[in-house]
């Protein structure tokens, strides 16, 4: 079954709104907590931590709804539109600064972070819930993975290259002036409200140009507990739970960590938004990875998307290390570590695809919304761990904000922004290559008999 060009795009540009939406939070929240809000490092790794313990029961109840929403917009759109609303809305508030101080300060952002997060899953989990229910082929399932992934991309890469930028100008920064916490202040709230017009118009767009087109018949309402059952009798969807965590909880902490690395150690944070745009490469991993998973396999291109990042890292150290501000050379380290990161991207969204045919095969239920809660989850958790890690390691090193840093603290910004990735890295390879199976003639020895079982039911 063949989705239009049309369609494709439509399904994909949602993806562009949603991640600045997410990119303005994942890139800069840190920073404009600690440097423009003037919020305690340490306080905020344990808040984000304790939103993620929250999100492990939230996000596959947000999950249950969808599968259980039967309606004329089908499982998905409804949720999506009104998780874009409602995220929106809150992404505002997050960025408003409000002249609260004291204890107030630390509760209003509590709650709104963890508002952020429940209004964001909705989105997310219907929106990328639908790969399943669009395609069963799995050459088209893993273009039409791409698509969204490309446009995610190109709105991570516009938020983060663009972003300090655009908040100097909205706040009315002096050219070649440092910009004062009250203009930056000013400039986020700007920027949040420009990513969220565009959250809006472009998930408006998926919502009235993309319907399901795998849809499996059946009355069965999931019942609450299923939620648990359904996760924890997917051995597969286990092993991407663990193995994609640790790789996403890399990228977040390159992401996180990479302003401070620049403006503290490198001394020039302006170099951040130059070197981000190499992340462009992402967009080309991406949009060679069918082609790359046709001739090596994905099991390949996996390895290929561990090892790829780890060298990146090694070079960008090294010359940051040895040229100091040499950014050309950065550019190169740059590419190649997010080439890495773009394939992994597309594995997380085909391989949680794949979870889904291997559950219904496994389970007899198939279930694409509570699956897929998990890469919400991923994302999220992934998030907040690596809020812990930089807020709780910054301050153990000893960081102090908006000031020349320590010896201490520029050794714990350099082990958190590139010893601790690559780790990461390494063990989610390990975790993929001895528990992951749905590869090769097993893989189509399962889609054969749910096939057989379908066409019984039918």
């Amino acid at each position: 079954m063949k989705l239009s060009l049309k369609e494709k795009a439509s399904y994909g540009v949602g993806a562009l709104g949603k991640d600045m939406a997410c990119g303005i939070v994942n890139t800069f929240l840190m920073f404009y907590f600690t440097d423009v809000v003037g919020l305690a490092p340490a306080f905020l790794g344990v808040l984000f931590m304790a939103a993620r313990i929250w999100d492990a029961v939230n996000d596959p109840m947000a999950g249950w709804l969808v599968d259980n929403t039967r309606g004329r917009l089908g499982k998905f759109r409804p949720w999506i539109l009104a998780g874009t609303l409602s995220n929106t809305v809150v992404l505002l508030a997050l960025f408003s600064n409000p002249d609260v101080r004291g204890a107030g300060q630390y509760v209003f952002y509590s709650v709104v972070y963890i508002l952020w997060g429940m209004t964001y899953t909705l989105e997310d989990i219907a929106y990328w819930s639908m790969i399943p229910a669009l395609a069963d082929d799995e050459g088209e399932r893993n273009t039409i993975s791409v698509i969204p992934r490309v446009f995610a991309a190109v709105g991570n890469i516009a938020v983060g290259s663009l972003g300090l930028a655009l908040v100097s100008k909205l706040g009315g920064v002096a050219p070649d002036a440092m910009p004062t916490p009250e203009q930056q202040s000013r400039g986020f709230f700007w920027l949040a409200a420009l990513i969220g017009a565009a959250f809006v118009v472009t998930n408006v767009v998926t919502v009235l140009f993309v319907k399901e087109k795998v849809v499996v018949p059946s009355d069965r309402k999931f019942k609450f507990k299923e939620i648990f059952t359904t996760i924890a009798g997917n051995d597969q969807l286990l092993v991407i739970i663990v193995a994609m965590t640790l790789y996403t909880l890399a990228i977040n902490l390159t992401a996180s960590l990479g302003l401070y690395w620049f403006k503290y150690d490198v001394g020039d944070e302006g170099l951040y938004g130059t070197f981000y745009l190499t992340a462009a490469a992402q967009v080309l991993a991406m949009v060679v990875f069918p082609a790359f998973a046709k001739w090596l396999s994905r099991r390949r291109v996996f390895i290929l998307s561990a090892v790829l990042p780890i060298i990146g890292y090694v070079s960008l150290y090294v010359i940051g290390k040895t040229t100091g501000d040499g950014i050309a050379l950065m550019a190169v380290a740059g590419v190649v570590l997010f080439f890495g990161f773009g394939f992994s991207l597309v594995l997380t969204s085909v391989m949680l695809a794949d979870a889904v045919d291997y559950g219904e095969w496994r389970l007899g239920v198939r279930s694409e919304s509570i699956v897929f809660s998990m890469q919400t989850f991923m994302v999220k958790f992934a998030m907040a761990l690596s809020g812990l890690v930089t807020g709780v390691g910054l301050a153990a090193f000893g960081f102090v904000a908006n000031a020349a840093q320590s010896a201490s603290a520029v050794t714990g910004i350099r082990v958190l922004m590139f010893a601790v990735p690559m780790a990461l890295i390494a063990v989610s390879l390990v975790v993929y290559l001895k528990g992951y199976r749905l590869n090769g003639e097993y893989f189509e020895a399962v889609k054969a008999e749910l096939e057989e079982r379908r066409a019984r039911h039918a």
